[in-house]
Parts: structure tokens; C-alpha cells; sequence
């Protein structure tokens, strides 16, 4: 039996117009989602197929994204520039523009914007590849050995999360918003009392 559901969200174009976009969801089985996203006036919307997730590409709009460790491992800080070197390669590749990031030891957040929507994806598998295969063999060794059958098999690295999030930031309240969680979430997990205090942070220093 085919469950449909339908829901509407408002998302601003270019010019700050309000604009409403229809999504309908078919779910045909456990194991596939189509997702039908309706294109309105100037906004560009990508039709999505994927299994049991769907993301979302708008041209020029900016990105939150959330990268994860496998298992939270505290590994990011005590390799920041090797993590450096990444970013730095992924933009020899991909054209996009960080606002705000902060990097804390098994994870990191910041508001990426695309020239291309459609490539943030890549630049994030592109950070990750780059991160993964610069590590000492020693580490990524004990990563694997953390991993379950079904990602062995599917030779997974074990060093992060297999998925991101991502959250496409609708307007300057959503934007703030995000900056503000961004500048304060080292003081979130303790790490430090003020966030002036974390260097790893664009809002103190590039991390």
C-alpha cells in the first residue's frame, strides 16, 4: 500500500518575495523515497530521488552543515592541519564560500555557500576523502576495526559518520540564528567559558 504525504513550506527567492512550494512524497516501499519538489517562479528546484533520504538544492542560497566523527572520536583538533589541508583542497576543486565554521574535536559546523548548489555535496565528500586518506595508517587501521559487516563490506573508512546534515537557511533570521550557534557551541560542550576563548573558530581566528 502507497502512503502519500504532502506538505507546503515558504522559502524566499532572490528578491525576498514570498514564494510557497508543494512537496509530495510517495513512499513505494521501506528501502526507496521518490521526492517530487515543484519548481515556482525563480526558484531553481532539483527533482530528487534517493534512498530513504532526500536533499535539497537551491541556487543561491547558503548551506548549515554538520560533519561528524564515527563514534564522536576526538580526532579533528589533534589533526586541525591535515583538516586545514582538506578544506584548502576542496577549494582548488570546488568554487564556495565559508561565512562561519567552528571545528571541535568530533565535529564540526559552519554555513557553507555554493557557486554551484548542486556541489555541496561533493565539496563535503571532498573535505572527507581528502581528511581520511592524509591520517596516520595506524588510526585508520583501529577505525575499521570499529565498523559493522555491512560497512566493511561497504569499505567504509570508520573515521566519519557516513551521512552530514544539512539545513538550507532560508532568510537573515535563519542565518543569524545559525551564526550565533556556530560562535557559541564551544561554550555549549564546555570546552570553554567564553567563546573568545576557542581558537578554532572563524569568529576568533581562522580555524
Amino acid at each position: 500500500m502507497h502512503n502519500i504525504i504532502q506538505s507546503m513550506f515558504v522559502v524566499l527567492s532572490g528578491d525576498n518575495t514570498l514564494r510557497y512550494t508543494t512537496i509530495q512524497i510517495m513512499i513505494k516501499s521501506k528501502n526507496m523515497t521518490i521526492c517530487y519538489i515543484f519548481n515556482v517562479s525563480s526558484l531553481s528546484v532539483l527533482l530528487l530521488t534517493m534512498s530513504n533520504y532526500k536533499r535539497i538544492y537551491l541556487d543561491g542560497y547558503s548551506y548549515f552543515i554538520t560533519m561528524v566523527t564515527q563514534g564522536r572520536n576526538p580526532i579533528l583538533i589533534d589533526n586541525i592541519a591535515l583538516l586545514r589541508d582538506s578544506f584548502k583542497r576542496s577549494k582548488q576543486r570546488y568554487h564556495y564560500h565559508i561565512d562561519a565554521i567552528v571545528i571541535l574535536p568530533d565535529h564540526i559546523h559552519m554555513i557553507l555557500t555554493p557557486k554551484y548548489p548542486q556541489e555541496y555535496s561533493k565539496i563535503i565528500t571532498h573535505i572527507k576523502r581528502s581528511f581520511v586518506y592524509g591520517l596516520d595508517t595506524s588510526l585508520k587501521e583501529k577505525a575499521k576495526l570499529h565498523l559493522s559487516t555491512s560497512g566493511y563490506q561497504r569499505k567504509l573508512s570508520g573515521i566519519w559518520q557516513k551521512r552530514f546534515y544539512e539545513h538550507t537557511i532560508r532568510d537573515e533570521k535563519d542565518w543569524l540564528e545559525k551564526m550565533h550557534y556556530i560562535q557559541h557551541n564551544a561554550v555549549k560542550h564546555t570546552y570553554v567559558d567564553t567563546w573568545e576563548a576557542w581558537e578554532y573558530s572563524s569568529f576568533t581566528k581562522k580555524p
